[in-house]
């Protein structure tokens, strides 16, 4: 699988829910249908373009994937829309020709703390000592239509990298739902750290897994 990793901007192009094009951001400016009906047709083999989302438009489709992907899971979508320029939060989104299929947002621990510190504040103390950067993984979304390890693994793949180069992060932690945590235990090495309890900001179940950077081998 190929992954490509372009900090340059992507064309600023406006999106319905269904996929479809509402408008160019330049009226002057002609956009081809989306893609997404022919999903269907079109190889899987072209790999995955993932990037920082850098405009609000980009922004606004992540924040779009997360929304359907945490309803139809049937989650909470109450959420903190970061700013783009906040120095503390990276939001990711992985391409496929014209959508994205993938998204997840990077936290720097700081002084207004983390999302996870309303329910696993003790776990995280232990965590915060000298010379060490916690760095949170939330809002993370896959589109179905392109679920798989593999995008799932570069995606952390490229977390990490952006995680250390950018935050200069040494530990990662995430929530997830207990029937999740397998994976994440024996594909990306994470270990349990906290202990079973209601997130009331997605209102399902969740724990509290932790890693190291440096040791994070995908």
């Amino acid at each position: 699988m190929q992954i490509a990793i372009n900090n340059n901007p992507l064309p600023e192009m406006a999106f319905s829910l269904d996929g479809q094009t509402l408008r160019p951001l330049d009226e002057d400016y002609r956009l081809l249908p989306s893609l997404r009906p022919l999903w269907g047709l079109l190889p899987r083999c072209r790999g995955y373009n993932i990037r920082p989302v850098q405009t609000t438009l980009q922004q606004s489709m992540a924040n779009m994937l997360v929304q359907q992907m945490y309803t139809w899971r049937g989650y909470s979508t109450d959420y903190v829309n970061h700013q783009l320029d906040d120095p503390n939060h990276l939001t990711l989104a992985a391409w496929q020709y014209d959508e994205v299929v993938a998204t997840l947002t990077l936290g720097r621990d700081s002084p207004d703390g983390l999302q996870a510190d309303s329910l696993y504040a003790d776990e995280l103390a232990g965590l915060r000592r000298p010379g060490r950067v916690v760095c949170e993984v939330t809002r993370l979304a896959v589109d179905p239509d392109f679920s798989s390890h593999d995008l799932l693994n570069a995606l952390f793949m490229v977390a990490r990298q952006y995680g250390k180069d950018t935050f200069a992060a040494s530990d990662a932690v995430i929530e997830v739902n207990p029937r999740h945590t397998r994976y994440y235990q024996q594909s990306l090495g994470f270990r349990q750290i906290g202990k079973l309890r209601q997130c009331p900001r997605v209102d399902a179940p969740a724990v509290l897994l932790h890693r190291p950077m440096d040791d994070i081998d995908i």
